[in-house]
């Protein structure tokens, strides 16, 4: 029964980002931590704490900001390729519950990128909605796959190109109108 179910529903593109960046903090955390460890222990006196207690304390604090990464940079996002294309996402911003909204419900679109020199790992695309009687949200807020990317890498650019099909006279700021000319006019795009 599950087969036919989903033998029936239309094809659908899923994306997964933000394990490259939690992996890239427990990296620079390992190497950061035999550094702690020794300065700790350099000024370490007789009677207080012992090395394997240190080694144990920096463990479990790696163990936590892994996990607070984790949860604010892992992201799924799925377009349906049917007719209408709804666009399913689920990341920190929803509280990693599922949403679905529908391109022509997109009312806005502004790029936040990395590279303008904003504290961000990543580059967000911040997508407004039109009010909607079945439900209560009218933001949507999905991350750049590319670390410090300018919204280029999938998912965004997919999901600015579904849009901008779906409803051309859609509102777009400066860094978004610069990315679509830059597309439409041929010109090559520098990484």
């Amino acid at each position: 029964m599950n087969r036919m179910l989903r033998a029936a529903a239309p094809p659908r593109r899923a994306f997964r980002t933000g394990g490259h960046t939690v992996a890239t903090v427990a990296v620079l955390y390992l190497l950061a931590l035999p550094i702690a460890v020794w300065i700790r222990q350099d000024g370490l006196q007789a009677g207080a704490n012992s090395f394997g207690h240190e080694l144990q304390l920096a463990l479990a604090l790696l163990g936590g900001l892994v996990g607070l990464v984790a949860a604010a940079a892992v992201q799924r996002v799925g377009l349906d390729d049917g007719h209408g294309g709804a666009i399913r996402y689920a990341n920190i911003t929803s509280g990693h519950r599922t949403r679905v909204f529908e391109p022509s419900e997109v009312q806005s679109m502004t790029l936040h990128r990395a590279k303008d020199g904003r504290l961000r790992l990543t580059s967000t695309l911040e997508l407004r909605l039109a009010p909607a009687a079945h439900r209560r949200w009218t933001t949507a807020t999905l991350f750049d796959g590319d670390m410090s990317g300018d919204g280029r890498g999938e998912p965004l650019a997919s999901i600015i190109r579904q849009v901008v099909q779906a409803r051309p006279e859609v509102s777009l700021d400066s860094n978004l109108r610069a990315l679509l000319a830059a597309r439409r006019f041929g010109a090559t795009l520098d990484r």
